[in-house]
């Protein structure tokens, strides 16, 4: 039988005040009525219990709502919204279908994973045959958003050539939505009958990725890869000067289609877009399907793993992904590490590690410690040879590189070189190169002092601390040998050359490459620049006086 509205409670008056503000009267309600509806479903609720949780009064809650159906309808329909008004705002409409693709599915799995109470609410309103969802027509317009995100996305892919067509948005909704709604509604049961690993929050992320890799599987022409293998879109002809400028012509381009004024969270996915968009042709002797998530003081991490296909026991290299610690991943660095494990036969295990803000110092450089450990500890799994590990990585990647190996020396973890490539081995902005280079091109100095800060909010500790910034460090003897490659138009130039400096000093064998003409991040320019993939090649075989 329903709840009936009563007469006023003592106290309601001294509630009163809340009536000058309808709109947070009607939030309270809701967040308060939507706990109690996820966890006790229509029937169990009681406005009375609701009443008592608010900042308002029973009689507030019947004029607002009507009755308790009214309220449970408004709860779902708030929902709803919550969830529709988080799927614009990822603003996916200009981002490769690949990576929106990616993100939308993953962005689910995370929203439900965080949200549970919006799993129940689905899960008590399809106990009730959807009923009030048929007298709402604000969860019929609400809920159609997502069908229309998903025709742009599906569309874009179908013609561009890499999504297989006769799929509807409709259906790809409830794969995704299936996949996700799962991971909730069936956690008590199937962790108790198969444990909770999978309910970690290394389980958690690496369901999230593999939800993912499932829609794009599903979604793919034959004969194509989620992750490489794909048609390029022809660039528009134009008269353009030849080598690094004609790389940031098209860089450039890309990167003027993001809003101003982006979050770390927005300039990630477009770097994921644009970064798929310009990728490569991966050699066709490297395997790249092989993933692994490693436990660490700085959380779960994922690494993707790059071996040539000739198998046996390899060298491997580690190796950290750039991107100023707020940005880039594995996928957004394809075409060095595949190329590094094509040329030199070897194995290459490339980290996701975590960016900040969110995720700020020392996350990334514990979780980059532990795949070194790791590393040495699943050696015959990987079919790595133990004595022939090196680490290495690009700008913020080379940072984390040379601190790890810092570290490596110092644990006695054997690391056999160390591929630096324009890295950050410190933080000091008064060296020549950062006034010489100011205007970068790619690097900037302007914006590079608030990054930093993100990255490690601690002054002293970005200073002083080897972790941070390796040149820091009390000692550089008995680290391996390295090969730092700066760029003459680089900010960062100095710094490398500084670190390589004080590792010559320390009795460490380095080998240096100046990078004549070339610019911060030119490894991505080698589809366009012919010296850029010559600088690789150095450094490849480099890699390959090393490890024998």
């Amino acid at each position: 039988m329903g709840d009936a509205p009563s007469q006023p409670r003592p106290g309601e008056t001294q509630r009163g005040g809340w009536k000058q503000d309808p709109d947070a009267v009607r939030r309270n309600i809701l967040q308060v009525a939507r706990t109690v509806f996820a966890r006790q479903g229509l029937s169990g609720a009681r406005v009375d219990e609701i009443s008592a949780s608010t900042k308002t009064s029973k009689r507030m809650i019947y004029y607002y709502f009507g009755d308790k159906e009214g309220l449970y309808r408004a709860v779902l329909e708030d929902a709803y919204a919550r969830m529709r008004d988080d799927e614009a705002a990822l603003d996916l409409r200009a981002v490769h279908p690949m990576t929106a693709l990616r993100q939308l599915a993953e962005f689910t799995f995370d929203h439900h994973r965080q949200d549970p109470d919006f799993v129940r609410l689905v899960m008590i309103e399809n106990i009730h045959g959807a009923a009030h969802m048929d007298s709402s027509e604000i969860l019929a317009g609400q809920n159609s958003s997502v069908i229309l995100l998903l025709e742009d996305i599906y569309q874009r892919g179908c013609d561009a050539g890499l999504f297989r067509r006769g799929l509807t948005a409709l259906e790809l909704h409830w794969h995704i939505s299936a996949l996700s709604i799962f991971n909730i509604a069936n956690r008590a049961t199937f962790s108790r009958i198969f444990g909770n690993d999978l309910f970690t929050e290394r389980g958690q992320r690496m369901l999230c990725r593999h939800v993912g890799d499932m829609i794009l599987g599903l979604v793919m022409k034959p004969g194509l890869s989620a992750e490489f293998d794909m048609p390029r879109p022809k660039e528009e002809a134009r008269t353009i000067n030849p080598g690094i400028f004609r790389f940031l012509d098209v860089w450039d381009s890309k990167w003027a289609t993001l809003a101003p004024r982006a979050t770390p969270a927005e300039r990630r996915t477009h770097f994921e877009s644009i970064a798929r968009d310009m990728r490569l042709l991966t050699p066709r002797e490297v395997e790249t399907d092989d993933e692994h998530w490693i436990d660490s003081d700085g959380g779960p991490v994922r690494v993707r793993v790059f071996r040539h296909d000739s198998g046996g026991t390899q060298p491997a290299l580690i190796y950290m992904h750039g991107g100023a610690w707020m940005q880039g991943s594995p996928e957004t660095h394809w075409d060095i590490t595949a190329r590094l494990a094509a040329w030199n036969r070897q194995t290459v295990i490339s980290v996701d590690y975590a960016l900040a803000p969110e995720h700020p110092f020392p996350a990334a450089y514990l979780q980059v410690l532990s795949v070194a450990r790791w590393a040495h500890a699943e050696v015959n799994s990987l079919g790595i040879d133990p004595a022939r590990i090196a680490i290495g990585g690009d700008s913020a990647g080379g940072n984390l590189a040379a601190a790890a190996a810092l570290a490596c020396r110092d644990e006695g973890v054997p690391i056999c070189a160390q591929l630096l490539i324009y890295p950050a081995c410190d933080f000091d902005q008064s060296r020549p190169s950062y006034a010489e280079n100011a205007e970068g091109p790619l690097l900037k100095v302007a914006g590079m002092a608030a990054t930093h800060v993100l990255y490690c909010p601690d002054e002293a500790t970005l200073h002083g601390d080897p972790r941070a910034t390796p040149l820091a460090a009390d000692s550089h003897a008995g680290l391996p040998p390295a090969f730092i490659a700066v760029a003459q138009n680089d900010p960062l130039r100095d710094s490398g050359l500084a670190y390589a400096e004080a590792l010559t000093a320390a009795g460490v064998d380095v080998e240096v490459d100046r990078g004549e003409g070339l610019i911060h991040g030119y490894l991505r320019a080698m589809e366009y620049c012919p010296d850029t993939e010559s600088s690789l090649r150095r450094m490849a075989e480099w890699l390959r006086r090393i490890t024998g």
